[in-house]
This record gives C-alpha cells, structure tokens and sequence, in this order.
C-alpha cells in the first residue's frame, strides 16, 4: 500500500531527505542573518559616525559662540577702558599742571601756606593717577590670566600696620583707621601682594566714600585655617538696588556717580578674592556705611618667602 502523500516523491517524505533539506534551509537562514547584522552595523556605524559629526559640530558652534561673546566682552572693556582712562586720567593730571604753575608765583614767605596747599594737591593727584594705574594693571593682568597665589609666611599684624602707616598719604584728611588683630597667630601664609591689593582697594574705598574725620575699622583674625579680614567704614552705603551688581566691572552705584571713580575696585578685590580660593560678603546701609568680610583660605606654612 503507498502511504506517500499526494503530490510528494517519495525523496521529498524520506527523512534522511527532510533532514537536508532542513539543515540547507538552516545554513541559508545563517547567512540571511549574518548578512543582515553585517549590514546593520553598518548602518549603525554610520549612524554612530553621523551622531559623533553632528555632536562635535554642536560643540564647535557652542566653542564658537563662547569665543564670540568672550571676543564682544574684551571690546567692551577695551572701549571702557579708553573712555574711562580719558576721563579720569584728564582730572588729575590737569591739577597737577595748574598747581604746578600756581607754585612757581607764590615765592614770597607769606605765601608758604598755599605752596603746601598746591603740593598737597599735586600729592593727591599722583596718588590718584597711581591708584588709576595701579587698577588698569591688575585688570589687565587678571584677563590675561597671568596671575597665581604664591604663598609666604607673613606676619599679618606687621604686614596691616605697615600698610596703614603707608595709607596715611592717600586716605582724606581727619580720617584714620583703626586696626585689631582679634584672634590666632600672627604670622600665616598668604601671597601677602594679592593681600595687599585686596586691602589698597577696600580701604581706598572705605577713605573715598566717606566724610573727612570719620574712623575706618580693620580687623583680621585667623580660626579655622583661615584668615578673615573685615573693613568697616561709615561712609554713604551701597542702595539695595545696586549690590547684586557691585563686583562688575566699571559699576558705579548710583549715590557714587559724582565720586571720582573708575568701578575696578571691587571686580579687582573680588577677583584677587577669587584667585586666593576665598569668599567676600558685604553688609550696608545707604548713609549708615559698609562692612566688607573677606575669608581666605591658608596654606600650611613653606621654609621661606620666594625671591
């Protein structure tokens, strides 16, 4: 009796036969997928390549945009600073040149008393000028990122009163400042330049804004491994509304418009400040003065200052 199925040979329903059949069928599918990862990965690859361009073309124009905006940034200072230099510059020294020919008149013995007056103001014009340069120099050493703390051992109750005693000359007449070392020891280290800078600045504000025989307080105290300075005046106070702005450059409060300024001082502390890895805050009362509190980080004491 033929049991074989109608339409099959008798090859295609032997199982030796479907066995090769199914293991041919076996290969060729091996292949179809080999082939098909093959060219998924390299559809994939190229997709991979096209994300990587694509990624690093957004970095590019980000870069690029940065450049741009850091690029529109130091033309705005350049042209800040061409205009602010003309401005300032012109006032002290055109005092310097009237006092210097109003000098050269008054050379009777009576007149001893305006000479001084005349040398005062020439004095204070310099001072003026050197504080101008001073700022300009340290900006821009700072945007040109030229400027690291190189620490030394500094006696900071030395170092404050030394530097007071040379602040007599720029600070207004009747004006003293009152310094107290408060706590720790006395001798730290710090880049006592960067520190001086910070210092020149704060307290030649704290002098500027505030009236002829007022008191400038200067403290400093070490706790913590770290050296606090604080700077309290009673001069006009920063108005609410300009203190998130006051460490920008070339910011002037609106009650300090009519005061000879350029606006560096407080960017410059604020990046010395920063340089030094420590923080600054303020405190103020318009009328009633400012305190500044400046805490800088030490540095474990080296063999000897750097020559």
């Amino acid at each position: 009796m033929n049991t074989t199925p109608p339409g099959l040979s008798e090859e295609e329903t032997d199982p030796a036969s479907l066995l090769r059949q199914l293991q041919e069928a076996n290969h060729a599918l091996v292949r179809q997928l080999t082939d098909r990862t093959v060219e998924l990965n390299r559809v994939q690859a190229a997709l991979t390549a096209c994300e990587q361009t694509k990624a690093q073309s957004l970095q590019n124009e980000i870069e690029r945009s940065q450049l741009l905006s850091r690029e529109r940034e130091l033309n705005d200072l350049k042209s800040n600073f061409i205009t602010l230099a003309s401005h300032e510059f012109r006032t002290p020294m055109g005092t310097i040149l009237s006092s210097a020919s109003l000098i050269g008149r008054y050379n009777g013995a009576s007149d001893r008393d305006k000479r001084e007056r005349h040398v005062q103001q020439i004095k204070s014009a310099v001072n003026n000028l050197t504080g101008l340069l001073n700022d300009f120099l340290s900006l821009s050493q700072m945007e040109q990122e030229t400027l690291y703390g190189r620490p030394y051992p500094v006696d900071i109750v030395t170092f404050c009163k030394e530097f007071i005693d040379d602040m007599q000359m720029v600070i207004k007449p009747g004006q003293h400042v009152v310094y107290h070392h408060l706590e720790g020891p006395s001798t730290v280290s710090i880049d006592g330049q960067m520190l001086k800078n910070i210092l020149v600045n704060l307290l030649v504000n704290a002098s500027k804004y505030s009236a002829e025989e007022k008191e400038i307080e200067l403290t400093t105290k070490v706790q913590r491994n770290q050296l606090v300075i604080t700077v309290k005046d009673q001069g006009i106070g920063i108005p609410d509304v300009d203190k998130d702005n006051l460490f920008i450059s070339f910011f002037r409060a609106r009650n300090a418009i009519k005061v000879q300024g350029t606006g560096l001082g407080l960017y410059i502390v604020k990046r010395y400040v920063d340089l030094l890895g420590g923080t600054i805050t303020f405190t103020s009362q318009v009328n009633s003065g400012t305190v500044f509190t400046i805490e800088l980080p030490l540095t474990s004491l080296p063999a000897q200052p750097p020559v």
